[in-house]
């Protein structure tokens, strides 16, 4: 195991899984082979199988804190990430050993109290804890996530029990706090009362304090890892607030705190901040720039200018300081960071050959479907439709590359490929902008309107650019446009519903806001449009006025049914207040049971359209306002027709 650990030192991830993996093989009676291996395949976001090997370490060393604490993490991940209640019911099976073994670890706690969120089994982790404080009393770490829990079932509830826990639990730590702010150099209290002082004030928004308190628990003996998940956190939102407030765009405090960070023990936050180290390096960059800098979005996502590279030289130390930082988040396998740090060195024209040879080997991983390199939740088709997109990207990126190193030829047939097997607006628009440099304009015209006709409308610029050098009136674009619109919404219009989920519905028996039940047995023979939301959700409560406009064109139709879910962490009373002062008539169902899960949601807002077999076929996530309202409608004709051949209303 010795290779393998060098590779973890020299950030080889990859090829160090695979060794631990190789090792406990072998040895499948050695613990630190599996603790190892989980540790990585948790890097990797690959928490099945991270769940399996901390499972096996356990057997082999069942109170080992750390393996208890990365399983219990594992458990969480794969029930959020594979949405399914099973993993999440596995973790409530097995809380009452690990707190029995390892009751001083915090993340045990959040990942507990999250699953029973999922679940709707808050009181069953209330007996749980409960249960652990009646053999524990005195346990500090504890009774700190007894009162967090309280507070997250009088939220539920609703009223002002909340409000009322919330200014117990204070009055409890200030108490507490003056009889350890006596002597400020007391080595004597126990890290556990810290914890629960810096915790507790900091639930409770008193920054002061909690930061106080924080700085006792660090330097106290036998810490542990109980300072750890607060100073991630807390450094976490500090860097973030320096970062987007300050006039200086990235100050050297600001990387400073990156320093700080990476101090973790975690390797996973020492991973985010990698990113977020080369968040900053960029941004320091841009504001280097002489007059008007670039924004951040313009560098790291769309370009919107025909050069390339598009940016401006830059002072060659700041441009290798950008250069290392880009390298470490490929280093580190970021997933869904790696190809916007190649975007911003070439935004730059900043060693071309190299981001060339590094974004053939990224498209290489995801032809592998190597780990790594997307994000944890897409599943199926999801999944499949993702990889492909990062494939496109990565290959967009080859070509701007190719460009930069001269290779004109070579780019144009590469991006030429990609408009025609991948009509995507990035593809459509990339390859514009070669046809406009390359002196061929009413192509890149064509281009250009082709991606606009798919959503791009940042490649207008270009268009106008391009119409005018091809000698054409600006309103040309408006003209072609108004003929491929058409068009290109008829074939996304093909792929949309020609992609069918098939997926049976699981059934549910839930209350809504006015006590009324609802089945879905019941609802046999209809269409059924069963949106999730959340009070928290900014796009769910943007949506819902285009959502109410629906509900009354569909108002007289009975073969159609418009359902709305609040999921877990959606307290009534706030449910309540929204539908009353918005006036929102449709039926909001409170998912207390998981059905989340079984529906396998990962974001919000997600709508899923069930046909009248009780089979989801579409599934659509997020919110958009163009073209919504003839989206849901295509939906829902498609739907009806199978049966009726009906028309919409």
């Amino acid at each position: 195991m010795s290779d393998a650990a060098a590779d973890v030192d020299a950030i080889r991830f990859e090829r160090a899984m695979a060794r631990y993996d190789s090792a406990r093989t072998a040895s499948p009676d050695v613990a630190e082979a599996h603790r190892q291996y989980a540790t990585l395949a948790s890097y990797f976001m690959l928490f099945a199988e991270t769940a399996a090997a901390w499972e096996r370490a356990l057997e082999l060393e069942p109170e080992h804190p750390a393996a208890w604490d990365g399983y219990l993490f594992a458990l969480r991940a794969a029930g959020i990430f594979e949405t399914d209640r099973r993993y999440s019911e596995k973790l409530l099976e097995v809380l009452p050993e690990a707190l029995r073994s390892a009751s001083r670890r915090p993340d045990i706690y959040d990942n507990a109290q999250g699953a029973a969120e999922a679940l709707g089994s808050l009181e069953a982790y209330r007996g749980i804890l409960t249960e652990r404080h009646a053999a524990s009393p005195d346990d500090a770490v504890l009774r700190h996530h007894i009162g967090r829990l309280r507070i997250a079932l009088a939220d539920l509830e609703g009223g002002d029990r909340s409000q009322a826990l919330k200014d117990s639990i204070e009055t409890g730590l200030d108490e507490l706090a003056s009889r350890h702010t006596q002597d400020q150099e007391d080595a004597e209290v126990d890290a556990s009362i810290l914890y629960r002082l810096a915790a507790g004030y900091d639930m409770l928004g008193r920054e002061a304090e909690a930061e106080l308190w924080l700085e006792r628990l660090e330097s106290a003996p036998e810490r542990g890892v109980l300072a750890d998940g607060l100073r991630y956190w807390r450094l976490a939102i500090e860097f973030q607030n320096q970062l987007r407030s300050s006039d200086d765009a990235a100050p050297e405090a600001v990387l400073q705190l990156v320093e700080r960070g990476m101090k973790t023990p975690n390797l996973g936050a020492r991973g985010a901040w990698v990113a977020q180290r080369n968040e900053a390096v960029l941004r320091r960059t841009l504001a280097s720039v002489p007059g008007e800098p670039p924004t951040f979005g313009t560098v790291t996502r769309m370009v919107t200018v025909a050069g390339e590279p598009p940016g401006p030289a830059l002072d060659p130390a700041v441009g290798e300081q950008l250069f290392d930082a880009a390298m470490d988040v490929i280093a580190w396998q970021q997933a869904g960071e790696q190809l916007p740090a190649l975007r911003s060195l070439l935004y730059f024209g900043i060693e071309p050959q190299a981001v060339l040879e590094e974004a053939v080997r990224i498209e290489e991983a995801l032809r592998e479907d190597r780990p790594g390199y997307l994000f944890p939740g897409f599943q199926g088709d999801e999944r499949e439709t993702a990889r492909q997109l990062a494939i496109d990207r990565a290959r967009i990126l080859q070509a701007r590359a190719l460009t930069q190193l001269g290779e004109i030829e070579a780019a144009g047939q590469l991006l030429e490929e990609l408009a025609s097997q991948s009509r995507r607006t990035a593809t459509l628009g990339e390859y514009g902008r070669h046809l406009l440099r390359t002196d061929r304009p009413a192509e890149a015209l064509t281009a250009f309107v082709e991606a606009m006709a798919f959503g791009g409308s940042g490649f207008r610029p270009l268009a106008e650019e391009a119409a005018a050098a091809a000698g054409l009136s600006p309103e040309t674009i408006e003209e072609q446009l108004a003929v491929r619109r058409p068009v290109v919404e008829e074939e996304r219009e093909r792929r949309e519903l020609g992609s069918r989920l098939e997926r049976e519905a699981p059934e549910f028996a839930i209350q809504d806001q006015n006590g009324v039940e609802w089945r879905l047995g019941d609802l046999a023979g209809k269409i059924v449009v069963l949106k999730f939301w959340a009070t928290w959700c900014g796009p769910c409560l943007a949506e819902f006025p285009h959502f109410v406009e629906l509900l009354e064109k569909y108002e007289d139709d009975a073969e159609v049914v418009f359902l709305t879910v609040a999921t877990a962490g959606s307290p009534r009373d706030e449910v309540a207040r929204m539908i009353e002062e918005n006036g929102y008539p449709f039926p909001v169902l409170f998912d207390e049971q998981g059905l989340a899960l079984d529906f396998e949601i990962l974001g919000y807002p997600t709508t899923l359209y069930l046909d009248q077999g009780g089979t989801i076929q579409f599934k659509r996530q997020g919110f958009s306002p163009s073209g919504y309202e003839s989206g849901v409608v295509r939906r829902i004709d498609a739907l009806r027709g199978e049966v009726s051949g009906s028309s919409s209303p």
